[in-house]
């Protein structure tokens, strides 16, 4: 009889737990509404915003945000010229490599460094011509002093720098300005400041200015291999007897 009993009580509190857990009613009004996923917004063209031409509506309970669309602005182009537009004339090539064919080579001083010269291009496989013409021909650098306003001071200049040693110096006669002592042309830059030096030291002002002379200087014209090809005028400072400022210009024409 007791075992009867516990049997019935499993059996409600079975019953109970079933119908409190497991057998739940729920009403429609208490259920959470399913929320469909929205549809991604739709890409709208640039043509179709210009043309007016808008997006399908969406459901008024979701509020989307679409970018604002941007008219495109393609790059400006130039137009291109026409075919039958006037261009500017553009300088011959063959004018431009005539001016750099040929260059003169000079200038030399005596007929001996003219052909040294000439021998040294032909070495190197050119045939050089020869001319002489009347011009100016760079000696040396010259030092003098001219700031004298007499002949007197001049005089006792002259007198000073031969009682400290420097005797290779004489008045200048007919000069101008006049009254100018000279103490020597140089080769070397460096010895003429050294000349200059000296001077100074005992109180005078001396100038190092070129000293150049008037008469017949050589040339040598020379056909060069290739148009613009320039020539290494150091090729002819060799020996004791050197040759300075040269220079290279063009030659001369003929017609």
């Amino acid at each position: 009889m007791r075992a009867f009993c516990l049997l019935l009580v499993l059996i409600n509190a079975l019953y109970f737990i079933w119908s409190q857990v497991i057998d739940v009613q729920v009403s429609s009004l208490d259920r959470v509404p399913i929320r469909m996923a929205a549809p991604p917004p739709r890409i709208v063209l640039a043509k179709e915003a210009q043309s007016g031409v808008t997006a399908e509506p969406e459901p008024e309970e979701e509020d989307e945000v679409v970018a604002d669309v941007r008219e495109v602005v393609p790059p400006q182009v130039a137009p291109l010229e026409s075919p039958g537009a006037a261009q500017p004339a553009a300088p011959s090539t063959a004018a431009r490599q005539d001016a750099l064919t040929c260059t003169s080579v000079g200038p030399f001083a005596d007929l001996g460094q003219a052909s040294q010269a000439q021998a040294t291009l032909r070495t190197l496989g050119f045939q050089p011509r020869q001319r002489v013409e009347q011009g100016e021909l760079w000696t040396g650098y010259w030092v003098s002093v001219r700031d004298f306003p007499t002949r007197e001071a001049a005089e006792a200049a002259l007198v000073k720098l031969n009682n400290n040693g420097i005797t290779d110096v004489y008045l200048m006669p007919g000069t101008d300005p006049p009254n100018v002592l000279s103490l020597g042309v140089f080769s070397d830059y460096q010895r003429a400041q050294r000349r200059a030096e000296e001077v100074r030291s005992i109180g005078l002002s001396p100038q190092i200015s070129d000293r150049k002379r008037a008469g017949s200087v050589f040339w040598l014209d020379v056909d060069l291999k290739e148009p613009g090809e320039t020539i290494d005028t150091s090729l002819f400072q060799v020996g004791q007897s050197r040759i300075l400022r040269l220079e290279l210009r063009g030659c001369p024409q003929t017609g």
